[in-house]
C-alpha cells in the first residue's frame, strides 16, 4: 500500500483514540506511517499502564466472587470502559464467562475502550454468536476502527459469524482499519460471494481508498480476482480505479495488481481512454523507476495501443537501469 494510503488509515485510528475528528490530524499525513502507529501504541500504552496496580486489585476481586456477582458489579458499578482496562487483567476463562452475562450493548462499549494486544486471549474465547451481536452494535455506533483492531485477534468462526451482519461497505472500511492484515485473504474467501458487491460499493460509495487498501494487500491470486472482477462490472468502474490511484498517489499500488490480472482484464484496462492520458502514463514510468516496478508495468504496457505504447517507450529510453525485459518488450533493446 502507498505511505498516503497507510498514513490515512493511521491518522483515522489515531484520531479514534483521541476522539477527535480525523481531518484535525490532516498536519500528520506527511509523518511516516510507521511514526503515527507507534505513537498511537505508545497513548494507548500509557492510559492502560497509569493505574495498573488499582486494575490489579480489581481484577483480582472480580476472579474472588461468582461470575453473577461479578456481571452486576460490572453495569452498576464498573462501567464499560474500567471493566475493558481490567480485561487484561481476569483470568481469561472467567472473563469470558463474565462477558457471557453482560448485554450487547454494554460489551461493545467495553470493546471501544479495549486494548485486544493485551486480550486477545480473552477475544479468541469469546462465542461466534456474541462476536456476531457485539459487532452489531459497534456497526450502530459507526466503530469501524474498533471492529479493525479486533479482526486479528479473532478466530475463523467468529469471522464469519461477524462477517454475515456486516454490510458490504462497512467490510471495506474495517478492512482499512485493520491492525493485523494477515488474515485479509482468509476473509476474502469468507464473503468471496459477495466480491461484485463490495467492489460495487467501492465505487458507488466513492469508498476507492479502502478498494486500493484492499487491492494492496491480497496475494496474487486475489488481486487477479478482483481486478477481473472490476473489468466484468464495467468501464466506470475501471476509470474510477485509475482516477483514484491518481488522485491518491497509489500508482505504486496499481501496477502490481494489474500485472496480476489476466489478459482479458488487462486488454479492457488497457483499452480506456484515460489509460492513454499522457499523465497517467507518465507518472507510471516515472514511479516504476522510482519504486522498482518495471516488471509491474510491463503486462499493461504489451497491451496499450500503438500510440501510447510509443510514449511509454519514448518516456523509459530517458530513464537509467530499465530491464532488458522492458527495452525489447518496448522495441529499445
Amino acid at each position: 500500500m502507498s505511505n498516503h494510503l497507510l498514513a490515512l488509515a493511521e491518522t483515522t485510528k489515531l484520531a479514534r483514540l483521541l476522539g477527535v475528528e480525523t481531518d484535525k490530524l490532516d498536519f500528520l499525513a506527511d509523518l511516516p506511517p510507521a511514526a503515527i502507529r507507534e505513537f498511537r501504541d505508545r497513548s494507548t500504552d500509557l492510559m492502560f499502564d497509569r493505574d495498573r496496580s488499582k486494575l490489579a486489585r480489581v481484577a483480582a476481586a472480580a476472579n474472588l466472587v461468582p461470575v453473577t456477582i461479578s456481571a452486576k458489579i460490572a453495569t452498576h458499578a464498573f462501567g464499560p470502559v474500567l471493566c475493558a482496562a481490567v480485561a487484561a487483567s481476569v483470568d481469561p476463562q472467567r472473563a469470558v464467562d463474565i462477558a457471557a452475562a453482560l448485554p450487547a450493548p454494554f460489551l461493545a462499549e467495553a470493546a471501544i475502550a479495549l486494548d485486544p494486544r493485551r486480550t486477545a486471549n480473552v477475544i479468541a474465547k469469546v462465542p461466534p454468536r456474541q462476536v456476531a451481536a457485539v459487532g452489531t452494535e459497534l456497526l450502530a455506533r459507526d466503530e469501524h476502527v474498533t471492529m479493525g483492531r479486533f479482526v486479528g485477534v479473532v478466530p475463523e468462526p467468529s469471522l464469519r459469524a461477524a462477517a454475515a451482519v456486516i454490510g458490504d461497505a462497512d467490510l471495506l472500511r474495517i478492512g482499512f482499519l485493520m491492525e493485523d492484515k494477515s488474515s485479509i485473504d482468509t476473509l476474502m474467501e469468507i464473503v468471496a460471494d459477495r466480491l461484485p458487491e463490495i467492489i460495487r460499493a467501492v465505487h458507488t460509495e466513492l469508498l476507492w481508498a479502502q478498494g486500493l487498501d484492499l487491492l494492496a494487500t491480497v496475494n496474487d491470486a486475489n488481486k487477479a480476482r478482483l481486478g477481473d472482477i472490476c473489468a466484468e462490472l464495467g468501464d466506470d468502474v475501471l476509470d474510477g480505479l485509475i482516477a483514484a490511484a491518481v488522485e491518491l498517489d497509489a500508482l505504486a499500488t496499481l501496477m502490481p495488481v494489474t500485472s496480476a490480472m489476466s489478459s482479458a482484464t488487462l486488454a479492457a484496462l488497457a483499452a480506456r481512454p484515460a489509460v492513454h492520458d499522457e499523465q497517467f502514463l507518465g507518472a507510471c514510468v516515472d514511479i516504476a523507476a522510482a519504486e522498482g516496478l518495471w516488471l509491474d508495468m510491463l503486462p499493461l504496457t504489451r497491451h496499450l495501443p500503438a500510440e501510447p505504447r510509443s510514449f511509454v517507450a519514448a518516456r523509459v529510453a530517458g530513464k537509467p537501469d530499465v530491464p532488458a525485459e522492458v527495452t525489447e518488450a518496448l522495441g529499445l533493446g
